[in-house]
């Protein structure tokens, strides 16, 4: 009877240095599977490589489900999806709301801000959509009312998920350090058509599946260490880990090397 005793007692104490010992994860996001992490070490993920270099999009969505832990300081903003001089969609320090801003083939596009704070600790669906305008929206409400005025210009730049995408060098608000925030993205999609059209929509409920319209797709349902995140949707525009900005440089592809090679073993 006193052995029972004296495991129970060691038991209950193991309990408890669990949440010490180990970092407390959200629940799934309403999509399920795994989730990135975005944090102090880990602040961006983007893809080695130009992201659809030569196309000219006459309409584009891209939707991520985001769950955020903290919010970026005053006049901050924090890249959720984005490419260097083609288009973004970006948390707003100022007034902790989304921002979206597109370059078209006429003149440099205006970062649109507006709508509902972004809450924190609670997953919420975000979306950038251009077409012949822009727009954002969050949770199903949201639309496009300004430019871009036309097609998404070419960008030779990777595609990247966090930290800051640098921008026309006279806009300072997107140069600078990389922000780096507390919080986690599931299931990102960008698809070549406007998927939702405004004031509301109906937000999605399960996984993103891959249709002729999808030109990347990330579940983020790899293990945690794992450094690269698989395109679902068949283009090969996987994503990597901190480290390409503008292209790879070289340690970060002696990084990359001996990943891919750990990876194929």
């Amino acid at each position: 009877m006193i052995y029972r005793h004296i495991l129970t007692s060691l038991f209950l104490f193991l309990v408890t240095l669990i949440p010490l010992s180990s970092d407390a994860l959200p629940p799934p996001s309403p999509a399920g599977g795994g989730m990135l992490r975005l944090d102090e070490k880990h602040d961006f993920v983007a893809t080695t490589k130009a992201w659809f270099p030569d196309e000219e999009f006459e309409g584009l969505t891209a939707e991520a489900w985001v769950y955020f832990e903290e919010l970026p300081d005053l006049f901050d903003f924090w890249t959720i999806i984005g490419q260097e001089g083609r288009f973004g969609l970006v948390l707003h320090g100022k007034f902790d709301t989304l921002g979206a801003w597109g370059h078209n083939e006429g003149a440099n596009g205006d970062l649109i801000t507006g709508g509902p704070p972004v809450p924190i600790g609670e997953w919420v669906h975000v979306a950038a959509i251009y077409d012949a305008s822009a727009g954002k929206g969050m949770n199903g409400r949201g639309g496009n009312w300004c430019c871009p005025r036309g097609h998404l210009i070419k960008s030779n730049k990777p595609l990247r998920i966090g930290g800051i995408v640098r921008q026309d060098p006279e806009r300072s608000r997107f140069l600078g350090e990389n922000v780096k925030l507390q919080g986690y993205i599931d299931e990102v999609r960008i698809s070549k058509i406007v998927r939702y059209v405004g004031p509301e929509w109906r937000v999605p409920k399960k996984r993103f599946e891959v249709d002729e319209h999808t030109l990347s797709l990330w579940h983020f349902d790899e293990e945690p260490r794992f450094s690269r995140f698989k395109d679902a949707s068949g283009n090969g525009h996987h994503l990597w880990r901190s480290g390409v900005i503008g292209g790879l440089a070289v340690e970060a592809q002696k990084k990359l090397t001996t990943t891919w090679g750990q990876l194929k073993r």
